[in-house]
């Protein structure tokens, strides 16, 4: 079923099955994520004049070369903010060695009105509140206005918890891969979250089956099949019992008296 959800540790996992299970590999994978943050940019703001990508050391990072280098060959204006460079034979490293765009240094970032902003910063995977130039940035954009595209969590927001850790960027879109995490629907990370897209990037529910994750999403289809439905020919006698628990009369709300019409 597609309604459970995984904690950051879990995604880990995920994605370290699907690579030693074959035939993808990691950096497959990352292109397969970028792709679809960069479908989700081209959709929804066409006639964007100009797409900041922010950059950081990690996967997250490495998803973020990948959404710059398919803007720009799509004819998009792209400039590209890191934090820090990526781990030597990484595949974020891949990833940025295939990009055309030239970084620049985050502690640079400048930005104008109607611009687009791709959050690749940390993702769900960050434990410890923003600070200096990334909370900078998420400053300049909330002044701004400037709509976000946060790959796979709004940096800032606890992919465990929900929490807000210091600052975070409240996101227009926000692409997430495989399943969702906790801080995708837990307050207030929810709220950051804007609209929520779930891409599919090559992780199969065989994987997700072998986590035998706990947590799930209290959506229909975890229940639908054992919701009850009373027959066509049921009645009160039929639909069990209720049970009403109250204070005494004072503690006990009264209806207001129903308006009377007059003909």
């Amino acid at each position: 079923m597609s309604n459970e959800i995984l904690s950051p540790a879990e995604m880990a996992e995920a994605d370290r099955l699907t690579i030693s299970a074959g035939p993808r590999d990691g950096i497959g994978l990352m292109r397969n994520a970028g792709a679809a943050v960069a479908a989700v940019v081209l959709a929804h703001f066409p006639a964007a004049r100009r797409v900041h990508v922010l950059c950081g050391p990690g996967n997250n990072g490495g998803d973020g070369y990948v959404v710059a280098r398919i803007l720009r060959d799509s004819a998009v204006d792209v400039l590209l903010w890191a934090s820090g460079s990526p781990k030597a034979g990484s595949d974020a490293a891949l990833a940025a060695s295939e990009c055309p765009v030239r970084p620049r240094p985050l502690s640079e970032f400048a930005a104008e009105t109607g611009e687009i902003l791709v959050d690749a910063l940390y993702g769900a995977g960050l434990s410890k509140p923003l600070s200096g130039d990334a909370a900078r940035v998420v400053e300049v954009a909330t002044e701004l206005n400037l709509p976000v595209v946060a790959v796979d969590l709004p940096s800032g927001v606890s992919g465990e918890s929900g929490q807000i850790l210091g600052q975070a960027f409240r996101a227009r879109f926000t692409v997430t891969f495989a399943r969702k995490k906790p801080g995708h629907l837990l307050l207030p990370g929810r709220e950051m979250c804007g609209e929520l897209v779930l891409a599919d990037i090559g992780i199969g529910d065989r994987i997700i089956a072998q986590l035998e994750p706990r947590t799930f999403e209290n959506t229909p289809p975890l229940w639908l099949e054992s919701f009850p439905i009373p027959a066509v020919d049921t009645h009160k006698y039929r639909r069990g019992h209720v049970g009403v628990f109250s204070g005494g009369p004072s503690a006990t709300a009264r209806s207001p008296p129903l308006p009377r019409f007059w003909p």
